[in-house]
């Protein structure tokens, strides 16, 4: 099985209504491991932006998954524009991940910058999830953190829409306590 990850970002200070909280993000790591353990994948294949891709990638690593990290942009630019904002805790969880990748584990895709970048990036996403099966009855499923109620629309909600219109199981864990 292959899993294509996704999520909310974690909250800034002025994220209303809140969709992922520091104070929630014990919890949501331990429920993320759970999700893993129970999936049990060969491969996940996701971003590594700031609160649940981060958490997905850290909890993969710790069960010694596989993992393949899929950027719109360069390294930095990702860093710029998808973590930054949240701190210097998740600049250090992002650049630790990245400097422990080995060269077949990241992948750029070489997007241009603009407002409809991340929901290409979705697009894109799972059709390298799709394309890394080892066979075509290998099963992908869309992994997902994201509040049970959603009161915006987000990227997040785009992933899971175009999974679920490509037919994929798609597996939410909750990031509201």
């Amino acid at each position: 099985m292959i899993t294509a990850f996704g999520g909310v970002q974690i909250d800034n200070r002025d994220t209303d209504p809140p969709r992922f909280r520091e104070c929630d993000l014990a919890d949501v790591e331990r429920r993320t491991a759970a999700a893993l353990a129970e999936l049990r994948p060969r491969l996940l294949v996701g971003a590594a932006a700031s609160g649940a891709d981060l958490v997905v990638l850290a909890a993969a690593r710790a069960e010694g998954l596989d993992v393949r990290v899929v950027l719109p942009f360069d390294v930095d630019t990702f860093r710029r524009t998808s973590v930054e904002n949240r701190g210097p805790l998740w600049c250090a969880r992002y650049d630790e991940l990245i400097a422990s990748l080995k060269p077949c584990e990241l992948e750029i895709l070489g997007e241009v910058e603009d407002d409809e970048v991340y929901h290409r990036t979705n697009t894109r996403l799972l059709a390298r999830a799709a394309q890394l099966r080892r066979t075509p009855a290998e099963e992908v499923v869309a992994l997902v953190l994201r509040p049970i109620v959603s009161h915006r629309a987000s990227v997040t909600d785009d992933l899971v829409d175009k999974a679920r219109v490509a037919g994929l199981p798609v597996v939410e864990v909750p990031t509201l306590g």
